[in-house]
């Protein structure tokens, strides 16, 4: 596109182009302090993009690097307060689902149509207004109607349905720095072919490359925007799942595990009482001191678990090991308690002996009633979770560690994976 500028006369933009950028800028931030009170999820992630309104031949609409997000304000003049808070939450979930990363030698366009459909269908479903001209295929959902969106999948279909293709064009620009041939014909330079038509070059228009780094930082803040915000249990379900089967996984389930418990202690790291931990490596490490933890942990031993149960229940000794003090309940249940143990920091050794007592069915719900009564810190469930739970959250926090093709059981609690068992 730079050489098309070249061959025609271009200019920077004017006083009064400089001023719509200043007042659509303004605009956006405006909206996206308003995000935060009716999308909080979405809102604690765009507060990492800068934004950058540029007026620019090479961008009709809006484009980010996973750093910035460049817009033309012309673009967004034309839509409702409702449809740019739209536009702004499409770009960070494009950063999120790292579409450039997952193209992998696909059909640019086709996989351009099919990134913007996983987005937009997300976002429709969080309660987000769309633009009229945003990509979303009706006919595939209607065909699909109970699948978690894909862009891979969608781009399969596109190719089999070649004529839903050509109905649709996306809005944004997925590629800054290498361009987009639809914007080369409607990026204000009038018809194709039109040789003395003036380019606009705008000097802020500069994307960047990304990077590993990058990438990293944006799997990082969506673990973290997952955990804390207390409005992830209130997401629709089709978004959490997205959310658990792309992108929670990659994280080591041990270090979700240790980050968990260790944000429910009220204790401090001392070296008055040393981590015994690391003694059989001869490394002293300060160990976790103050108040005493008191931990509940429900195995599901119906059978899907099986593989799993070894190296979660070592991970867990190792893990309280590092505290001063603690008081562990270790519950088994199927459909209903078989075995509980009780465990203090100096019986945490009978971890290794560890042995299944009883099988069968699946009930989540009786360990919590056992619960109730000892109102714990914390309370840890290591299921596949296909099977009933509490219909309400306990008071204490929760958090489901799934097996690889589990299901979250309950709209309440934090979630991990065991698919990854990469130790930290």
């Amino acid at each position: 596109m730079i050489e098309a500028a070249t061959k025609n006369s271009f200019r920077l933009p004017n006083e009064e182009e400089q001023a719509l950028k200043k007042a659509m800028l303004q605009a956006w931030v405006d909206d996206r302090a308003r995000l935060l009170l009716q999308h909080p999820f979405t809102a604690s992630l765009a507060l990492h993009l800068e934004l950058i309104p540029v007026v620019d031949s090479r961008l009709p609409t809006a484009a980010t690097d996973g750093e910035r997000v460049f817009f033309n304000p012309l673009f967004l003049q034309q839509l409702n307060p409702d449809n740019r808070l739209f536009v702004l939450a499409h770009e960070v979930w494009h950063c999120v689902a790292k579409h450039f990363d997952r193209a992998l030698g696909r059909d640019h366009r086709l996989w351009n149509l099919a990134t913007d459909h996983e987005v937009n269908s997300l976002l429709v479903q969080d309660g987000f207004s769309m633009p009229s001209n945003a990509v979303l295929f009706k006919k595939y959902l209607a065909q699909h109607p109970d699948t978690t969106p894909s862009a891979e999948n969608i781009y399969e279909w596109l190719l089999a349905n070649p004529k839903e293709a050509n109905l649709q064009q996306s809005f944004d620009l997925h590629n800054p720095i290498a361009g987009d041939h639809s914007a080369e014909k409607s990026g204000g330079s009038g018809e194709e072919g039109e040789e003395n038509e003036q380019w606009v070059l705008d000097p802020d228009y500069a994307p960047g490359s990304g990077g590993e780094q990058v990438k990293r930082e944006w799997q990082e803040r969506l673990v973290a925007a997952s955990q804390a915000s207390q409005q992830y249990g209130n997401l629709p379900e089709t978004l959490k799942r997205w959310i658990n089967e792309r992108v929670i996984p990659q994280v080591p389930w041990q270090q979700t595990l240790r980050q968990f418990v260790q944000r429910t202690y009220g204790g401090s790291r001392s070296w008055n009482r040393p981590s015994r931990r690391h003694l059989h490596r001869k490394v002293i490490l300060p160990g976790m001191q103050g108040s005493r933890l008191q931990l509940v942990v429900a195995l599901d031993i119906s059978g899907s678990t099986a593989d799993e149960l070894p190296a979660f229940v070592s991970e867990l000794k190792s893990l309280l090991t590092s505290f001063d003090k603690v008081e562990l309940t270790l519950i088994q249940c199927s459909t209903e308690i078989t075995h509980e143990q009780q465990l203090s920091s100096e019986d945490l050794h009978k971890l290794d002996d560890f042995e299944v007592v009883g099988g069968g069915g699946t009930s989540l719900i009786p360990p919590f009633e056992r619960a109730a009564s000892m109102q714990p810190d914390c309370f840890i469930y290591l299921t596949d979770g296909f099977g009933p739970a509490p219909a309400h959250p306990p008071s204490y926090p929760v958090l489901w560690v799934l097996t690889e093709d589990g299901e979250q059981p309950a709209e309440w609690g934090n979630v991990v994976y065991l698919n990854n068992s990469t130790s930290d």
